[in-house]
């Protein structure tokens, strides 16, 4: 995609060989990496932005499926910030893109940024859609989309929909999957910063695997 392609010569001469090894072993293998700092990606794509700005919204689409094209990590890590901008204005469209790129090259990283960032401000806009898509990415049994149902809401703070965390967190209780227990104590260890008599007594009326119990009581004191 021309829109990308300035970026591919700060990718490479920002590439670090020995950095580049340690995260494709920290992500089990599963990616290439250039070896690129956060702080150096971070500053890379503020310049970019600074010199041509946002893409067209109607080249978002185009920009993601490039991304997700590249083998090294980095592209898709800047094109879910930039997709990032745009949800913040609440567009649904983007929401099949959302789906798109939680169910391909999936993996911790990516979903946990998208979840948030991606579809929780455009679902935080558009209320009304939250039951049709939490419905069908729960009966999609895909874990990383149901890992999304729980932490789209994670900076929802006050405006968190607790009887739909609380309900969710309950359907997937039985999950024997490491990441889907891992994100029923995260989102309500999250939860419990503003309302941890909630979150205690949830805990205490469910039975939760020892790794969802243990991070969801993490922030409050017995």
């Amino acid at each position: 995609m021309e829109y990308l392609q300035p970026l591919r010569e700060d990718f490479e001469k920002h590439a670090n060989g020995k950095r580049a090894d340690g995260a494709k072993a920290y992500m089990r293998n599963q990616f290439e990496f250039y070896g690129m700092s956060s702080p150096e990606r971070n500053q890379i794509l503020r310049e970019f932005l600074g010199t041509l700005g946002l893409p067209a919204k109607e080249q978002i689409a185009e920009m993601v499926h490039f991304a997700w094209e590249q083998p090294q990590r980095e592209w898709q890590y800047i094109a879910m910030e930039i997709t990032g901008r745009f949800a913040k204005k609440g567009d649904e469209s983007l929401l099949l893109l959302a789906t798109f790129m939680i169910t391909h090259k999936s993996w911790w990283d990516s979903v946990d940024f998208i979840s948030p960032n991606i579809a929780g401000p455009i679902l935080k806009k558009k209320p009304a859609l939250i039951p049709g898509l939490i419905d069908e990415w729960m009966k999609s049994e895909n874990k990383w989309l149901q890992r999304s149902c729980l932490l789209f809401q994670l900076k929802y703070r006050n405006d968190t929909d607790s009887v739909l965390l609380f309900r969710l967190c309950e359907q997937l209780s039985g999950h024997k999957d490491f990441f889907i227990r891992k994100a029923i104590g995260w989102s309500l260890r999250e939860y419990s910063k503003r309302n941890p008599a909630a979150v205690l007594e949830f805990v205490n009326t469910h039975t939760l695997s020892s790794l969802s119990h243990k991070e969801a009581l993490k922030r409050i004191s017995l």
